[in-house]
């Protein structure tokens, strides 16, 4: 709805204490970012979800993990929240970043759309082609929460 709102998450799945990437061509049910015409081949996202209306947190995160990995999750938290203005929808968007340790490393597949690769990293080995983040700010992420 223009001039509304919307509530979002960002879950950054870890395994054995590193981050998980899954590369595929966008996070299902979104738009493709615009830099995904420069890579064919795909880039690499983190779980990424709408929270539905009255959604407990705990269903909402293993919810969008199983859909986007395959894979259902031990634990998870949320370590950050900023809210903005949202151009392109007139929207003020809420967005919270959470962070999901993985019960096992997922497999390429079928998850919410076709993920052809699935790596694990630290700050210390970013890949690079993040469709949403910069590698410099993966790096902030990861250092900041001790993703080393």
């Amino acid at each position: 709805v223009k001039g509304g709102a919307h509530v979002t998450f960002e879950i950054i799945p870890t395994y054995l204490g590193k981050a998980v990437a899954f590369r595929r061509q966008s996070i299902p049910d979104h738009e493709k970012p615009p830099t995904t015409k420069k890579h064919p081949e795909g880039m690499f996202f983190f779980c990424h979800n709408l929270i539905r209306y009255a959604e407990p947190m705990n269903k909402f995160v293993n919810r969008v993990v199983k859909e986007q990995t395959g894979i259902g999750i031990k634990n998870w938290k949320i370590v950050d929240f900023e809210s903005f203005y949202q151009e392109k929808d007139d929207h003020w968007a809420l967005l919270g970043y959470v962070i999901a340790e993985l019960k096992k490393l997922p497999k390429p597949g079928l998850h919410g759309n076709k993920v052809t690769e699935v790596i694990t990293f630290t700050s210390k080995n970013i890949p690079e082609s993040f469709a949403w983040w910069s590698k410099k700010d993966v790096g902030a992420f990861l250092k900041k929460h001790k993703i080393t």
